[in-house]
C-alpha cells in the first residue's frame, strides 16, 4: 500500500472520530437535563438537600421555558396542515340539500305534535272552524221551501 492510502484512511478515522465525540458530547448535555434531580446532585456529605433543590428549581425553569416557547396548535390548524384542502363549501352546499330533503309539510308536523303523549293542553292550539261557504242563497232556500212543502191547509 502507498503512504498517500494510508494517510488518507487515517484522516478519515480521525474524522469520524471527532464527530463521534461531538454526538457524544451533545448527548450527555441533553441526559443531563432529562435525568432526575438526585442523579445531578453531588455525592458529598453536606449539602445534597441544597444542591438536590437548587437543581429542581433550575429543572422547573428549563421546563417552563420550554413550555412557552412551544407554539400550540389547534385541531383545525393541524387538520390544515395535513390536508390543506378547504371543505367548508362543499359541506355547506351537502347540509343545504339535507335541510331540503327532510323538510316537513306544517299540516304533518302539527298532526304529529297534536299526538304526541308528552304535550301540554295549553300548547295545542284549537282550530277555528270556518264557516262554509254554501253555493246556494238564501232566496233558493226560500225557493226550495215552497216547491217542496206542503200548503198548510
Amino acid at each position: 500500500m502507498s503512504i498517500n492510502l494510508v494517510s488518507q484512511s487515517l484522516d478519515l478515522d480521525l474524522d469520524t472520530t471527532d464527530q463521534v465525540q461531538k454526538r457524544k458530547g451533545k448527548s450527555k448535555k441533553k441526559e443531563r437535563e432529562s435525568q432526575n434531580a438526585a442523579d445531578l446532585t453531588y455525592t458529598n456529605r453536606q449539602g445534597v438537600r441544597k444542591e438536590l433543590r437548587k437543581v429542581e428549581r433550575k429543572q422547573k425553569k428549563i421546563s417552563a421555558e420550554k413550555r412557552k416557547r412551544r407554539k400550540l396548535k389547534s385541531g383545525i390548524e393541524k387538520y390544515q396542515e395535513e390536508n390543506g384542502q378547504d371543505f367548508t363549501e362543499i359541506n355547506v352546499e351537502a347540509l343545504k340539500r339535507i335541510t331540503d330533503l327532510g323538510k316537513v309539510s306544517s299540516d304533518i308536523s302539527e298532526k304529529i305534535l297534536y299526538k304526541h303523549p308528552c304535550r301540554l293542553s295549553r300548547d295545542v292550539k284549537q282550530r277555528q272552524k270556518e264557516e262554509e261557504e254554501s253555493l246556494f242563497t238564501e232566496e233558493d232556500f226560500q225557493k226550495f221551501e215552497r216547491e217542496y212543502k206542503p200548503n198548510p191547509r
